[in-house]
């Protein structure tokens, strides 16, 4: 039978003598004459199986025919050997070949000294995911989204989910992907932000979501993705201020949870360097004044390029905020700052670049009605969404964070693509 007893990394020394079945795949095969020497893989390690011919010619002939990457089955006793990997190896009583491997690989993972192209790997995840190095992004992927929705739950957030289909563009913008609805135009969502300001406008619970977003952005760069996800987070009766320390807490959250799995990060080669809390703040005009000081020329009321954003954190060589944009930069749905009507309250998180961003959200239907009509849309594509604001909604504040840039950052991951089991970009619509 092929259910196993055991993950590979649970084996040691102190086994022999046991009676163990591991799953897994062929990770690599040597026959020498009457003996052939297996190592099995799973998603936590490899052991070492030794075959004898003379001892189960059966388990034997099964062995030294399996291809590299089948996967297997294999029921034996555990003997401590002083020269095998991990001073234990697994002699076979039963092989169960579960799938054989066609060959020869379309690609092969573990060929050292072979640089596979990023879209030959892409290609064949399915096989790229099975090495450690690729597999251990998403691990510690996994890690963090639990971890984060423990410190959200902690700190009395409500999980809500939204609609990804819209009658209209979430944000008035032109970056959206077309759907059809039972015959009607409709709109794949490039963010929860219409319907998770109504939800804690209207409700007073404090919003969150982890949720994909769909952007139609023509851009081939190592920072973009077409579908990606994140967390979503909204908090009625606050403003700016009141969720940078929220912010603060996802991003250390994640970093204090990578930084206890020091197996993962060995296998990933790298270190994740500890984060204090407050993160450092400074306005707009503060940053563009030290990008000028520094001989990097930037005009006001321009919105920063990833030039001037990787500039500012070498100025800065810390995560901090970036607050009080120009109001032309700022999204409709942002706040206007009292007395000063060409800057709004959007702020940016940059951590190496822009990590997350939020706002201080309009409450009032009057002047959110006006900054549509500034921003040149549509009143009537924002019908449904104005009418959550005409009944006594409340103030408040938000932000969005997706995982894969939080995630690329952190594990200095050198593409986002790396940290999505199957990207989705401009031109890459499969696997």
């Amino acid at each position: 039978m092929w259910k196993k007893t055991h993950d590979i990394k649970q084996i040691d020394q102190s086994m022999d003598g046991k009676e163990v079945t591991i799953n897994g795949w062929v990770h690599a095969l040597r026959v020498k004459g009457k003996i052939a020497f297996l190592v099995v893989r799973d998603a936590t390690g490899t052991l070492q199986v030794t075959s004898l011919k003379n001892k189960n010619e059966e388990a034997f002939s099964k062995i030294k025919d399996l291809t590299r990457e089948s996967c297997v089955s294999i029921t034996g006793t555990l003997k401590t050997h002083p020269e095998a990997p991990r001073g234990i190896e697994l002699t076979p009583e039963e092989v169960t070949v579960l799938n054989e491997a066609q060959a020869p690989l379309p690609f092969d993972p573990f060929a050292e000294f072979i640089d596979t192209n990023k879209d030959t790997r892409f290609d064949w995840r399915i096989l790229d995911l099975r090495k450690p190095e690729h597999l251990a992004y998403h691990q510690l992927r996994s890690i963090v989204i639990f971890s984060v929705f423990k410190y959200m739950a902690e700190e009395g957030f409500t999980y809500w989910s939204t609609p990804k289909v819209l009658g209209a563009a979430s944000e008035g913008g032109a970056e959206v992907f077309n759907v059809d609805w039972f015959g009607k135009p409709a709109f794949l969502a490039m963010s929860p932000q219409l319907h998770k300001q109504a939800i804690a406008a209207n409700t007073g619970t404090k919003f969150f979501e982890f949720t994909p977003y769909f952007r139609a952005e023509k851009s081939r760069t190592r920072r973009h993705l077409a579908e990606f996800s994140g967390f979503d987070v909204e908090v009625p009766f606050a403003t700016d201020k009141d969720v940078w320390p929220i912010m603060e807490g996802i991003v250390k959250t994640a970093v204090d949870v990578l930084r206890s799995n020091e197996e993962l990060l060995n296998v990933l080669n790298i270190e994740v360097p500890e984060v204090k809390t407050p993160f450092k703040r400074l306005s707009y005009d503060e940053c563009v004044n030290l990008l000028n000081e520094n001989n990097i020329e930037m005009e006001w009321g321009e919105d920063f390029s990833t030039e001037q954003e990787a500039s500012l954190w070498q100025l800065v060589n810390e995560p901090f905020f970036i607050y009080q944009f120009p109001k032309a930069v700022g999204k409709f749905y942002v706040r206007e700052v009292d007395g000063d009507p060409n800057k709004c309250h959007a702020f940016d998180l940059i951590f190496k670049h822009e990590l997350s961003s939020g706002g201080w959200r309009e409450h009032r239907y009057d002047h959110l009605l006006k900054n549509i009509q500034q921003k040149g849309l549509n009143p009537k594509s924002f019908e449904s969404y104005l009418s959550f604001f005409k009944y006594g909604a409340a103030p408040h504040a938000g932000f969005g964070m997706g995982i894969e840039r939080l995630m690329a950052t952190l594990l200095n991951a050198s593409d986002v693509k790396e940290v999505v089991a199957f990207p989705r970009t401009v031109d890459r619509l499969t696997p």
